[in-house]
């Protein structure tokens, strides 16, 4: 197949249903939502990797900050949104770790993507107490472009967002299969700060202003920013700043590279113009780097990881390059927690 064919590949699937096992996938047995439950899909709906966890987005980016978050117990999340939520595994995964979870909204740009992803969550919570059953026949979903959907919403305790990075090019449209899943349109309207642009993050600034200026935090809410870790991690925390927040990584973990072809394809046509490369690792690097580091330990070590990934680091162009000759390519994944910056004179 050629590699314009691999690209559509990964962007269309056959496979529209299925059925989860629970703790195959999230790694864990539940005790609140049901063992087993069925997963239906649109084409445009990003294909969950349930028989490989370790490339999936919920497993390594949600999962674990949702539950190092609750850990902390630094508020109780009883309202949350989910921010391109895809299938709605996300949202299965917060409603098992959130015992106090009682309205959650979530958002994507196609409507059928919601559609199902809404029976995804129905079918997860079928055999589950009337509490966790009333989360999700109570289930909120709006249509439309990063937060813009939910505003006008009651504040949320927590907003969680999962947004894609890689440009759009002029032959590609966001409404061809899983395209919206990986591709961003131009956000120049937006007047996004160039550093952020240059990093590929658009649409995670977009997010966390829309958050601020939306009115949609409650006290102590905070927004979970799910990314990939391309660049230094010093980046993704002056992002947080340049939005009006303070920002810190909760979560630092690993995944492979999904959608090879267009992803890692996507920062190599883009590196083109960027005096920076961007970072990606062989997998057997990044397993050997964070053996033994939970996600929150390995989050208060950032720095020393990036260190210790130097000397395997492989630029986009590099590493698509070992990709089509056989080597697993993947990258860091942070979840950085964001506050909006406390503001003096509107205390007084």
């Amino acid at each position: 197949m050629s590699k314009t064919g691999d690209k559509l590949a990964e962007l269309h699937s056959d496979r529209k249903e299925f059925g989860v096992e629970f703790e195959d996938f999230y790694g864990f047995k539940p005790s609140r939502v049901d063992r087993r439950f069925n997963m239906t899909l649109s084409d445009m709906s990003y294909m969950p990797k349930i028989s490989n966890p370790l490339a999936d987005w919920v497993i390594t980016a949600a999962l674990s900050a949702f539950t190092i978050f609750q850990s902390s117990q630094f508020t109780k999340v009883r309202r949350l949104a989910t921010i391109g939520t895809g299938s709605g595994t996300d949202v299965i995964a917060a409603v098992e770790i959130f015992p106090e979870l009682s309205y959650v909204a979530m958002t994507d740009l196609h409507s059928d993507v919601l559609e199902h992803a809404r029976n995804n969550v129905l079918s997860a919570v079928e055999k589950a107490n009337s509490q966790v059953r009333n989360v999700g026949t109570g289930l909120i979903t709006r249509a439309g472009d990063v937060l813009s959907p939910l505003k006008g919403e009651q504040p949320f305790d927590l907003i969680y967002e999962n947004l894609p990075n890689v440009p759009l090019l002029k032959d590609q449209s966001l409404f061809s299969g899983q395209a919206s899943s990986t591709y961003v349109a131009d956000r120049t309207v937006d007047k996004i700060p160039s550093f952020v642009t240059d990093a590929l993050l658009d649409l995670h600034y977009v997010c966390l202003v829309q958050a601020r200026t939306y009115g949609s935090l409650a006290r102590n809410g905070v927004v979970l920013s799910s990314m990939g870790g391309r660049v230094p991690f010093t980046n993704m925390l002056q992002l947080a700043k340049a939005a009006g927040f303070n920002g810190r990584i909760l979560s630092l973990t690993w995944k492979s590279q999904s959608e090879p072809e267009s992803v890692i394809g996507g920062y190599a046509e883009a590196e083109k113009s960027r005096q920076e490369p961007f970072r990606f690792y062989p997998t057997d690097a990044l397993s050997c780097v964070f053996r033994n580091r939970t996600p929150a330990g390995a989050a208060l070590c950032a720095t020393q990881i990036e260190y210790e990934l130097e000397q395997h680091r492989l630029t986009a162009v590099e590493a698509l390059k070992k990709y089509h000759e056989g080597f697993e390519i993947g990258h860091t994944v942070v979840v950085m927690a964001s506050v909006v910056m406390f503001d003096e004179s509107t205390s007084r």
